[in-house]
């Protein structure tokens, strides 16, 4: 087998997240951009969990049975039932007193009274119009003017970049070796705009670190002094690009804050022996 073979050839692994395989050296997963190795809860997990928890739970009831079965007789005891005693309802007797029969008696007549009709003196309401010029309020009969509210444009997204090189999979032998790394800009930029250009790798303690740079060329220079800063097992270096906008005036670190302006582009993986 040729020197050049056995660079080709990686081992793979299977992403803890996705399930999908990919290089033995990747930090980050180019499918779901997490990180391969951690733990991830799944529904495996936790019905593995549940039926662990449930044999527990029958086994306490199988070893502490003959406790339960002292505990019952003794909690019956303490609390005896109340036996039920019926009761009698009263009997109430009910007088009805009886009225005698009434006797009509006859009444002579009376003399009445003659009705006159006296008319009622009636209220009558009046009304008294009252007539208003119209100068008496200017202000009602002024035509009003309407503001009409200017809609808030809203902005278009910037497409984001096309990577160029390092090419996805290309291997760069030397640790003096420049690393470029150049894109295709998808429009000129803005005020304020930047390019914004991450790489994750692993350092020499094997975490997760990621270094950040912010250019408004096409191209920006990967540092030299982090070939011996990253991990000496794992060679391989994931790089994106896209477009934001930061309110500083040159900004320089991932702590810096800026707001994205496009879309992330697409990941690539260069390896750096």
């Amino acid at each position: 087998m040729s020197e050049q073979d056995s660079l080709t050839r990686t081992s793979r692994v299977r992403c803890n997240y996705c399930s999908k395989r990919i290089p033995a050296s990747a930090v980050v997963c180019p499918n779901c951009q997490r990180n391969p190795r951690a733990f991830y809860w799944k529904r495996r997990h936790v019905i593995l969990l549940v039926s662990v928890l449930a044999l527990a739970a029958v086994a306490a009831l199988f070893w502490f049975a003959d406790d339960l079965r002292k505990f019952v007789p003794a909690t019956v005891a303490l609390n005896p039932t109340p036996t039920q005693t019926i009761t009698r309802a009263p009997v109430s007797v009910v007088l009805v007193a009886t009225r005698p029969p009434l006797t009509a008696t006859r009444v002579p007549p009376t003399a009445t009274r003659a009705i006159t009709n006296t008319p009622r003196a009636t209220a009558t309401a009046t009304f008294t119009l009252i007539a208003t010029s119209p100068a008496a309020n200017p202000a009602s009969n002024a035509a009003r003017v309407t503001e009409t509210p200017s809609p808030i444009p809203t902005r278009v997204p910037v497409a984001s970049p096309v990577l160029i090189s390092p090419t996805d999979g290309e291997r760069i032998i030397g640790p003096n070796k420049r690393v470029l790394l150049q894109f295709q800009p998808a429009q000129p930029l803005g005020a304020q705009e930047w390019y914004r250009v991450q790489v994750d790798f692993l350092d020499r303690a094997g975490n997760p670190v990621s270094w950040c740079g912010f250019t408004r060329e096409s191209a920006q220079e990967f540092p030299r002094d982090f070939f011996d800063d990253s991990s000496p097992n794992v060679r391989s270096f994931l790089w994106r690009v896209n477009v934001v906008q930061s309110g500083q005036f040159n900004p320089a670190t991932c702590d810096a804050p800026y707001d994205t302006v496009s879309a992330p582009s697409d990941v690539r993986t260069f390896y750096w022996y």
